[in-house]
């Protein structure tokens, strides 16, 4: 009998220690959006998801796009903030 060989990627548990997310969590998004932040996993035989070999990549690179610069402090606002 031939076995298939186990595709490389991250379990769910790898990439919610990875997120600092449970993996319920992981779940629960991907069940309402589809999809982890733009990652999609595959399902095994078996029923579990292996997540892509990059997702901790990926999910770094979606983390630099969406931050943000805080806003200058002018005078006007710290003005506003003293009184």
């Amino acid at each position: 009998m031939k076995q298939n060989p186990t595709p490389s990627g991250l379990t769910t548990r790898e990439l919610a220690d990875f997120a600092g997310v449970t993996p319920e969590g992981i779940r629960v998004q991907l069940c309402r959006a589809g999809s982890y932040f733009g990652l999609r996993p595959q399902r095994l035989p078996n029923n579990r998801l292996i997540w892509p070999a990059d997702s901790r990549e990926r999910l770094l690179e979606a983390g630099r796009k969406t931050r943000r610069k805080p806003p200058e402090r002018t005078s006007e606002t710290a003005r506003a903030e003293v009184r």
